[in-house]
């Protein structure tokens, strides 16, 4: 009657053992397939992000803080602006732009619209200006 016993000991903790081996293997294949899942997602939407950001730089005729605070009051909520820069001194600004919202175009015309005249100033050639 013992040898009884001891083979029941033996079933039960091998039942014991197979369910534990099962329920951490089902957690790391969990856990690998999350990891996976999220690194991918990131990737996919950072390419996406630099894509679809533009930069330009105008020449504007900005030459005193009024003329400056009243840019920045209005600029900056144009649809598509993500980031804005003006230079009293160069007389320039500069955006950082999503050109899936807007383009070029637009932002002359929003700058036109509070009273200033836009051209863009280019690198090609030696920063030569185009209208």
């Amino acid at each position: 009657m013992p040898a009884l016993d001891i083979q029941f000991l033996n079933n039960k903790y091998s039942n014991i053992l197979i369910h534990i081996t099962m329920k951490t293997f089902q957690l790391i294949t969990i856990a690998l397939l999350s990891v996976i899942l999220f690194t991918s997602g990131q990737v996919y939407s950072q390419n996406k992000k630099i894509a679809t950001d533009q930069e330009v730089l105008f020449s504007v005729d900005v030459d005193c803080p009024s003329c400056q605070k009243k840019i920045e009051s209005k600029l900056p909520y144009e649809k598509g602006v993500k980031d804005m820069k003006i230079d009293i001194k160069k007389q320039t600004i500069w955006f950082l732009y999503d050109t899936k919202k807007t383009n070029k175009e637009n932002l002359v015309k929003a700058l036109e619209k509070l009273g200033y005249a836009a051209k863009e100033i280019t690198k090609d050639k030696g920063d030569k200006t185009k209208s």
